[in-house]
């Protein structure tokens, strides 16, 4: 982690702020990978019987 922060360019708010959008960035596609995931191979949350 402390590698990807110092490969950032710029001073210190800018690597902050470029980290934060890359953080959202990645829980957004998460976030889909995982709705993806649910509906294609668990179960839907249907009734048994």
């Amino acid at each position: 982690m402390r590698r990807i922060y110092r490969m950032l360019p710029g001073p210190t708010p800018v690597r902050v702020a470029t980290s934060i959008v890359l953080v959202s960035i990645v829980l957004i596609a998460l976030h889909f990978f995982y709705e993806w995931v649910g509906s294609n191979f668990l179960d839907t949350g249907g009734t048994v019987g």
